[in-house]
């Protein structure tokens, strides 16, 4: 036998299913006609009968209201009760009123997903003082602990085994040259961009609107007859146009191109 609803019942589901979930509209429908219907059997029976729910996206509210993954009321006490609290303290505190098993690291990425921030960053802030300021090695190691770094403390006028020593030519993370040049100093003060360096040995300075650029694209063919002087808004143009090739003779024509395009338009401009 095949068991069929009255029609007050498909008018009800036929109202409210667009703005309810299954599993409240089961509930109001349950409550207001008497049925009993189950999330399942709600969805099953607005299938059979083309009532369709519009609600697609979830709310964080509706989500954590239906999933059932985690303890109800978890997220809400997370939530409420993170700021100034670790992600160890966190664990802690949740394992103990909803009997979970977060670790540390797995509660750090439960935050994380549901952007629950706490305010604690885990380094020191601005202004922090180390508690060690102003005070003697002996007042903070033991006679021990200071005898066992002697063995790795730098001599004075040591230096490191590993250091490169002046003429080093190197590949950066970007694939140019670094070329070292002094041993004492800041980072680009012991380094230069070899193909920059390349071009000021043959031709002076570069002038601070202007960039050394390839002819063939390869940025390891730092030989003289590849390089050019462009101004950086030509070299925006020429990547933006596509003008750049493997093939030094086309790179230049893009070249020739590019300016003949600036004069022009800078003429047009005059009149």
């Amino acid at each position: 036998m095949i068991w069929k609803y009255p029609p007050e019942v498909h008018e009800f589901v036929k109202k409210w299913a667009p703005m309810l979930r299954d599993q409240d509209l089961a509930e109001a429908c349950n409550k207001e006609l008497g049925t009993n219907f189950t999330a399942n059997g709600m969805k099953s029976f607005r299938g059979n009968h083309g009532y369709r729910n519009r609600k697609k996206q979830w709310t964080t509210e509706e989500y954590w209201k239906y999933q059932t993954k985690y303890p109800q009321g978890m997220y809400e006490f997370i939530r409420d009760n993170s700021w100034g609290v670790s992600s160890k303290e966190m664990a802690e505190m949740v394992n103990e009123k909803f009997g979970t098993s977060f670790t540390q690291t797995g509660m750090k990425q439960f935050r994380q997903r549901n952007r629950i921030k706490s305010g604690v960053t885990g380094w020191y802030q601005k202004g922090h003082e180390p508690g060690t300021k102003g005070k003697k090695q002996e007042e903070y190691m033991s006679p021990e602990a200071i005898e066992r770094t002697k063995a790795t403390r730098f001599k004075k006028g040591e230096r490191p085994v590993n250091e490169m020593p002046v003429g080093t030519i190197v590949v950066n993370s970007d694939g140019y040259l670094l070329r070292k040049r002094s041993m004492e100093g800041s980072l680009w003060e012991r380094w230069e961009f070899l193909h920059r360096a390349v071009w000021i040995e043959h031709n002076g300075e570069i002038p601070e609107s202007m960039t050394v650029s390839f002819k063939d694209t390869n940025k390891l063919n730092c030989d003289i007859d590849n390089l050019m002087l462009i101004s950086r808004s030509e070299s925006v143009q020429m990547t933006r146009y596509g003008y750049r090739s493997q093939d030094p003779d086309i790179t230049m024509a893009g070249l020739t191109l590019v300016r003949l395009q600036n004069t022009i338009k800078n003429k047009k401009k005059k009149k």
